[in-house]
């Protein structure tokens, strides 16, 4: 897909602000966190059994719960991913076709585009660039959580490092919301030239 750029990052490197620059600059974009949520919600009681979880009033799995349970799990975190994963890419991949018959550029937004071999050679990788101590700092003040918790997250995924090295644009974002934004931009605008 030549129009398509695949977003990614490591966890609280502001991969979702690049999406929200990106579409406040008129672009496209999915996000496979959300078409995540939304499996995940529509699926809820059947993964409460799978996973001996309970809902909440509003028959919704807990995310927080279950994210403990997976960073902490790996069977579990297998379990989840053996379900999710497929659900999501056919999703994700259905809407990319419509976006890409549009003629124009949009962003995919995909937490661990590196680690998976799915999406590879459909379209070109940027890397939203922390490195992994200030990723720890944004996590830890972002989510609530203490040190182990948030280094657990991050080393979850793939190292930035390496990311780095395997993406064909990489956008810093280790200053100010401001200065990441002028970085944003000028990629951006850089893509329609």
């Amino acid at each position: 897909m030549k129009n398509a750029y695949f977003v990614s990052a490591s966890i609280a490197c502001g991969k979702s602000s690049f999406i929200k620059i990106a579409n406040e600059l008129g672009f496209k974009s999915l996000s496979a966190d959300t078409i995540s949520n939304d499996i995940l919600q529509n699926n809820a009681a059947l993964l409460a059994e799978l996973f001996s979880l309970n809902l909440d009033k509003e028959c919704k799995i807990d995310k927080k719960i279950l994210a403990n349970l997976i960073f902490n799990d790996k069977e579990a975190k297998e379990k989840l991913e053996n379900f999710m994963h497929p659900k999501i890419r056919e999703e994700l991949f259905e809407k990319m076709q419509i976006l890409e018959q549009k003629g124009r550029i949009f962003f995919v937004e995909i937490p661990l585009f590196f680690e998976s071999d799915f999406y590879k050679n459909l379209g070109k990788s940027v890397l939203i660039y922390a490195p992994k101590n200030l990723s720890l700092q944004r996590l830890m003040q972002r989510d609530g959580l203490n040190k182990e918790e948030a280094l657990k997250r991050i080393e979850a995924q793939m190292d930035i490092e390496k990311k780095r090295e395997m993406a064909d644009f990489v956008i810093e974002n280790t200053g100010s919301y401001e200065e990441f934004r002028q970085n944003c931009v000028k990629f951006i605008k850089s893509l329609k030239e």
